[in-house]
């Protein structure tokens, strides 16, 4: 019964502290934006206008893909929830991971003994989760408001797909890090990949089942295509999701933070070093 208290003591210690880093963060950036701290929505309420004006655009040029195997995302979804369903999964976890890949840059909680790198991390990380989490849900309340087209058949499948994506994005970051230590190089290519090649290739703007069966093992190999697609069919359990494996993301997610974690163990001090990049 000691031992049970004490571990739940030291819990909610953890808690507290990775709380504090969080709030601490928020404050900083409220202060030093002109708006505050809506900051942390506007930058990706812009971003999701932009990808919703590609897929508006995307679907001009090539017409109605009546050929698809699945019809088209019109028959399974309003065109702002489809959208912001994947900019959700991708941008959480591209926003989480790179606070990873930043390194250390709140170093003030460091100065008190029990705050370790990885409550930094966990405490950075909670502010875009929170941001992103209010940002759909905020569309998605107010698509339901102007539509009454808005449903979750499988509110289970959401919340794992989405805690999945939160483990494996700081699985992702922290493993890259230490391999940045190795070689700074890598980190900056990583970077470019998340900017460019991952996200274009995590289904924001379009669907798997409108890419040809031959042509889909080209991007199957994302992760984040796989949480991405699975959000939706939680949305919405009449969406296909060919070639998308619920077991491939908790595979990548678990081997990821795994592997982190032995690293973290062993390595710790190497991320209170200074960052050069």
């Amino acid at each position: 019964m000691n031992s049970l208290t004490r571990l739940t003591s030291k819990l909610q210690r953890q808690i507290n502290i990775i709380l504090a880093i969080s709030e601490f963060d928020r404050q900083r950036k409220a202060s030093d934006s002109p708006i505050g701290s809506w900051e942390s929505l506007v930058q990706p309420l812009q971003l999701m206008l932009f990808f919703i004006l590609m897929r508006v655009g995307f679907s001009f040029l090539k017409g109605s893909n009546r050929f698809a195997a699945g019809g088209t995302t019109d028959m399974y979804f309003n065109i702002v929830i489809f959208m912001s369903t994947g900019f959700c999964i991708v941008f959480l976890f591209r926003n989480v991971a790179l606070k990873a890949l930043m390194g250390l840059k709140l170093r003030t909680p460091l100065y008190f003994s029990r705050v370790t790198p990885l409550d930094i991390l966990l405490g950075l990380s909670l502010n875009d989760v929170r941001a992103l989490a209010t940002l759909s849900l905020g569309i998605f309340g107010i698509t339901w408001y102007f539509t009454w087209d808005f449903r979750l058949d499988s509110p289970g499948l959401a919340v794992i797909t989405y805690m999945l994506t939160v483990l494996m994005a700081i699985g992702f970051g922290l493993c890259v890090v230490f391999l940045g230590k190795l070689n700074k190089m890598i980190v900056k290519i990583i970077r470019r990949l998340m900017q460019r090649i991952i996200i274009f290739t995590s289904g924001i703007f379009f669907a798997t089942f409108e890419i040809p069966a031959p042509a889909r093992p080209f991007i199957t190999w994302n992760p984040i295509l796989h949480g991405v697609e699975l959000f939706r069919h939680a949305m919405n359990n009449n969406y296909p999701i060919p070639d998308i494996s619920l077991s491939y993301l908790a595979t990548c997610s678990i081997v990821t933070s795994a592997f982190s974690l032995i690293l973290y163990r062993t390595n710790e001090s190497l991320l209170l070093e200074s960052n050069d990049d």
